[in-house]
C-alpha cells in the first residue's frame, strides 16, 4: 500500500523556498492523545466511530465502534520482531504560515521485552527539521519539507512521503504515523481546569514568538508552584530563549516532561475516563487536529502495551550538536541553514547506529559516563583503537599511557562509579570483552574523577579489530 501511495507522488508545483515556520511545537503530545483516544474509545460508544472516521486514514473504509474490539489480540506491525515504530509529526496547520512543514519529527520506538518478565521500553528520538535528506522524487532537501511536498496540489500523501524519507535515512521500516497540529492544546488544558507546575528556576524569554512572525512582550516565570491555563502552559513548553540556563533544547525538554506529568496527574485526578462530558469536549478538540493510520483496535493495543511503562524506561533524545552526529552547513547558493552528517553528506551510518542502540545511548545521556583508557602495552595505537570502537554519543573518553608501577598481564575495567552507571558498564563489558575488577582508587588518572578506568594490554588487540 505504501509503495502505491509513493508511486502516485510526482514532483509537485510547490514553492522551492518555504518560509520558516513558527518555533518548535512540544514533543510529548502523543501520550495525551493516547489518553483521550482510550477514554473516548472505551466510553463514548458509537460517537467514537465518528471521531475515528475523522482522524484515521482508512482509505475510504467505514470505521465502526466494533473496530475497537475486533482483532484486539492481533499483534502490531513489528511487535513480534521486537520493535514497533511510529513516526510522529507536528505541523502548524491551516492557519499557520508554512503550515504543512513538519516542525516536529519524532520517531517513537516501542521495544518489546525479550521475555514475559521483561519491561517495555519507549524511545523518542527527535529528528532536526533542518537535516538534509533524500526525499523520493525530490532529491536532497530539508527533511521537514517531505510532508509538505506530499500534500502539495491537493494530494494527501504527506505522511507516506515523510515516512519513506525517514525509512531511507535510518534503514528501518516505519509502519505507523501520527500527524498533529496543536491548535487544540490551549483549549484542552483549559477544559481540564488548568494544571499545576513547579517551576524549578525563574527565567525570562524576551523572544517568545507571536502569531505574526514577531515577538510578544517578555514571558517571565517565577520559581515555585504555579497554576497554568492553556496559554501559560503553551508558553512554558515552547519557550526557547529563556535566560538562567533555560534557553537550551534540553531545558525545554525537561519543562515539557513536567507539563506531561502534570496533565497526566490532572487527567487521573479529574477521573477523565468516567467524565463523559469532559471526554466529549477533549475528543472534539482533537477531531480536527489529528491524523493517523493506526486503526482503533491498534490504538487500543498500543495503549495496552505501553500503559505500564516505567518512567525510567522512557528515553528521549535528539539528533543535535551535543550528539556529535550532525554539523552546521550554509548552502552557498541560497544561504539556507542546513544540518548534514558530520561524516559527510549521505553518510548516515552513525545516525543509523543511534537508532539501533537508542536505548543504550539514552542511558548514556542520563548517566554521562566519563571513561579513561590507559595503555600499558607496547602497541601505540591500542587506546585509540579502543576509543574508535566506542562510537556511541554521550561518552566522554580520555586516552593515554599507563603511568603507574603495577605489572598487568590482562586488560581490566575499574568501576569507580560504584555500580551507579550500570548501562555504561554493561556496554563496556560487552564491547571490549574485558573483565571488571574492584576499583583501586586513589589511582593516577588523566581526568578528574573518571567513572571508569580501563587498563589495556596486548590481550585486547584482537577484540578491537
Amino acid at each position: 500500500m505504501k509503495q502505491r501511495m509513493l508511486d502516485s507522488i510526482q514532483s509537485p508545483n510547490y514553492p522551492p523556498n518555504f518560509k520558516k515556520p513558527k518555533r518548535s511545537w512540544f514533543r510529548f503530545w502523543l501520550a495525551i492523545i493516547m489518553l483521550v483516544l482510550l477514554a473516548s474509545g472505551i466510553w463514548l460508544g458509537t460517537k467514537v466511530a465518528l471521531f475515528a472516521q475523522k482522524i484515521i486514514d482508512g482509505k475510504g473504509k467505514k470505521i465502526s465502534f466494533a473496530g475497537l474490539f475486533l482483532s484486539k489480540d492481533k499483534p502490531l506491525a513489528g511487535e513480534e520482531e521486537g520493535e514497533i515504530r511510529i513516526l510522529l509529526m507536528g505541523i502548524g496547520g491551516e492557519k499557520h504560515e508554512g503550515g504543512a512543514l513538519t516542525d516536529t519529527l519524532i520517531l517513537a520506538t516501542i521495544k518489546m521485552p525479550e521475555n514475559k518478565k521483561g519491561e517495555v521500553k519507549v524511545g523518542l528520538v527527535s529528528i532536526p527539521r533542518d537535516l538534509l535528506a533524500y526525499i523520493p522524487g525530490m532529491d536532497f532537501k530539508k527533511i521537514n519539507s517531505a510532508y509538505a511536498y506530499g500534500e502539495a496540489g491537493g494530494k494527501k500523501e504527506g505522511p507516506a512521503l515523510a515516512v519513506a524519507t525517514l525509512e531511507r535515512l535510518i534503514g528501518k521500516d516505519i509502519p505507523y504515523y501520527g500527524v498533529v497540529d496543536f491548535q487544540g492544546f490551549e483549549k484542552s488544558i483549559d477544559d481540564l481546569g488548568g494544571i499545576e507546575i513547579t517551576v524549578d528556576q525563574a527565567f525570562t524569554d524576551a523572544e517568545y514568538p507571536d502569531e505574526k512572525l514577531g515577538y510578544i512582550s517578555p514571558v517571565t516565570f517565577e520559581k515555585g508552584l504555579q497554576k497554568m491555563d492553556g496559554t501559560r502552559a503553551l508558553q512554558f513548553v515552547r519557550s526557547r530563549h529563556g535566560n538562567n540556563n533555560e534557553g537550551s533544547d534540553f531545558a525545554r525538554s525537561r519543562r515539557q516532561q513536567k507539563v506531561l506529568a502534570a496533565v497526566r496527574d490532572k487527567i487521573l485526578s479529574a477521573k477523565v475516563l468516567t467524565n463523559l462530558s469532559l471526554v466529549d469536549r477533549l475528543a472534539n478538540n482533537f477531531a480536527d487536529h489529528l491524523r493517523t493510520n493506526l486503526q482503533p483496535h491498534e490504538i487500543k493495543r498500543l495503549y495496552d502495551i505501553t500503559r505500564d511503562a516505567e518512567e525510567q524506561n522512557i528515553i528521549s533524545m535528539g539528533i543535535d550538536g551535543e550528539s556529535g552526529l550532525v554539523c552546521d552547513k550554509i548552502e552557498e547558493e541560497t544561504g539556507a541553514y542546513l544540518l548534514i552528517p558530520c561524516n559527510g553528506l549521505e553518510d548516515y551510518r552513525d545516525i543509523r547506529k543511534l537508532f539501533r542502540d537508542q536505548f543504550v545511548i539514552g542511558a548514556f545521556q542520563a548517566e554521562k559516563p566519563v571513561i579513561e583508557f590507559q595503555n600499558v602495552s607496547k602497541i601505540e595505537t591500542l587506546s585509540r583503537d579502543a576509543q574508535n570502537l566506542l562510537t556511541a554519543p554521550f561518552l566522554k573518553i580520555t586516552i593515554g599511557n599507563y603511568r603507574g608501577g603495577a605489572n598487568y598481564q590482562e586488560s581490566v575495567i575499574y568501576d569507580n562509579s560504584k555500580g551507579t552507571k550500570s548501562a555504561a558498564l554493561k556496554y563496556l563489558k560487552d564491547r571490549l570483552g574485558v573483565k571488571v575488577a574492584a576499583s583501586p582508587f586513589p589511582f593516577s588518572t588523566f581526568t578528574e574523577n573518571p567513572d571508569f578506568v580501563i587498563i589495556l594490554t596486548e590481550d585486547v588487540e584482537n577484540k578491537l579489530q
